[in-house]
């Protein structure tokens, strides 16, 4: 099973979630939006953040409608066929998620961690960690990552208040510099960073109080953002746009740089690594927990062994051909901004307008007979 009860407080989903959006989305949208839009990339933020805000508010108005589980809920709407469509979209998105994010942390750990290790061997062990916290139980997995929440949150933010001091204003210039197709294209990269909020359409029936789950993902939305507009308009401060844009991690290399008092710590950057750690395992466990969530409904299975064997190897060879081929980043780039963004808004919208044409169509039907 998947919890010992099956829920969890609206305290846990929000660290779950803010976990889940901020470690990809620190690591690799500096660099993207310094590329495109220099120091206008803030404004980036906020525009992203208002495309993920538009698609929480969709949500909320179909999760308001679900009575059981979102896979129901669908089927119920639009039908079988098309709730099972639907069923594999999501699927897709989130193991593909999960592959992508599975090469980030192996890379990661490798980079920093452990410079002589496998790819292969690394990649294995963290799915196994990852498919133990699934059979585990979202429960289980909730209680963990509350543990080590403030464990990683405070260094971080001591860390990033160290490196204020380093921070020279004028690299802020110039603003409302670049164009509006950059300032879109930026717009929606940190959009697509924001996606696995989606999540919380599945975690209904996992949570207490659960007509306000939504609000969780509001929470986490304006709290990572904020932080990463922090994090953003210091590296900007520090490395200027040109050097930004080249930098492989810029968030990391700057974590290496800060200067502690005391010079206690020579090799922080190798301490502050396990805040993305962390926050990228976090991710790619949401990965297999909600494709393996979606392929148990989808066969009807009474536990969740295959459907999780079968999560767990596609992810590892989607990470696996991300690692051998490069271009596939690229492929898989033009999938989330093409695919997946626009299809998770037209679902959400299907399905309200279907809801609300049945809801009219019951209500006529049930008119007349009264008549």
């Amino acid at each position: 099973m998947f919890a010992d009860n099956w829920k969890i407080s609206l305290r846990q989903v929000r660290r779950l979630l803010i976990l889940d959006i901020f470690g990809l989305s620190s690591l690799m949208l500096p660099r993207i939006l310094s590329s495109m839009t220099g120091a206008d990339g803030v404004f980036c933020l906020l525009f992203g953040m208002a495309g993920a805000g538009g698609m929480l508010w969709l949500m909320q108005k179909n999760i308001r409608h679900v009575q059981g589980s979102y896979y129901q809920y669908m089927k119920d709407t639009v039908g079988p066929l098309m709730g099972d469509i639907f069923m594999v979209f999501y699927y897709l998105y989130f193991v593909t998620l999960c592959g992508f994010v599975l090469y980030q942390t192996t890379v990661l750990v490798l980079t920093w961690l452990l410079p002589e290790g496998s790819y292969f061997w690394v990649s294995v062990l963290l799915l196994f960690l990852a498919g133990y916290g699934t059979i585990r139980g979202i429960e289980g997995r909730a209680r963990v990552y509350e543990i080590i929440f403030w464990f990683l949150g405070i260094p971080l933010l001591i860390m990033l208040a160290f490196a204020v001091q380093e921070v020279h204003t004028d690299y802020w210039a110039p603003l409302l510099y670049s164009g509006g197709g950059d300032l879109w294209n930026g717009s929606v990269n940190y959009w697509i960073f924001l996606l696995p909020l989606t999540a919380v359409l599945f975690l209904k029936p996992f949570c207490k109080n659960s007509e306000k789950i939504v609000s969780c993902g509001g929470v986490a939305l304006i709290g990572v953002t904020i932080l990463n507009a922090v994090i953003y308009l210091i590296l900007l401060g520090v490395f200027g746009t040109n050097t930004m844009g080249v930098l492989r991690r810029p968030v990391i290399t700057l974590m290496s740089m800060i200067n502690l008092p005391g010079g206690f710590f020579t090799r922080q950057d190798v301490i502050m690594v396990s805040v993305w750690f962390f926050a990228l395992f976090a991710l790619m466990h949401t990965g297999v927990f909600q494709s393996t969530l979606i392929l148990k409904e989808l066969f009807h299975e009474s536990g969740n062994r295959y459907s999780m064997c079968i999560s767990l190897v596609l992810a590892f060879v989607a990470g696996m051909g991300f690692f051998a081929n490069t271009f596939l980043t690229e492929v898989y780039e033009i999938y989330q901004k093409w695919i997946v963004l626009p299809g998770m808004a037209v679902i959400l919208l299907v399905l309200l307008f279907a809801y609300h044409i049945r809801f009219r169509w019951k209500t006529e039907k049930e008119g007349g007979k009264e008549e």
